[in-house]
């Protein structure tokens, strides 16, 4: 079961990673591409007005692209760290015995490891929460920017 556990972990891992690079490459284009970006909104608010409402909503999704995974990993990963090291543990009861005694000539130094699952789910929940609030932070900016020039013309 904690290997099981472990492919969940470096699956979500790599869900989140892919979701991060996706993010930070989105967002190196829309600050390269503010100047075209720029002139077509412009544009859009003196001739086609109504249109201006449906680009908004289409950046809109575009930015929010990854945040329900984001989300997701910031709940599930330090959960499926804690079933590993729930999981674990009771592995090293079960070889402790039934008088719950280390075996003789041996540490406690090898059983630190069942932790490794829950701290591993733990930053990947950090990196996740992380990556979401700084992406949903700049897309409300960039959003409410747009958002008040729309409203200025509409008066």
């Amino acid at each position: 079961m904690p290997a099981l556990i472990a492919l969940l972990l470096v699956l979500l891992s790599i869900a989140v990673l892919t979701v991060i690079l996706d993010r930070g490459r989105c967002w190196l284009q829309w600050w390269r591409q503010r100047r075209r970006r720029s002139q077509r909104w412009h544009q859009l608010l003196s001739e086609q007005r109504s249109q201006a409402t449906l680009q908004l909503e289409d950046w809109d999704e575009e930015l929010a692209f990854g945040e329900p995974l984001l989300q997701a990993a910031g709940i599930l990963a330090p959960l499926l760290g804690l079933t590993g090291t729930v999981f674990g543990v009771m592995e090293v009861l079960a070889r402790l015995g039934p008088q719950l005694v280390l075996p003789a000539n041996s540490s406690l130094q090898g059983y630190g490891r069942v932790l490794l699952s829950t701290a591993l789910g733990l930053l990947l929940a950090l990196l996740a929460t992380a990556a979401l609030l700084l992406n949903q932070q700049l897309r409300g900016w960039q959003l409410r920017r747009l958002e008040r020039q729309l409203r200025r013309t509409q008066i």
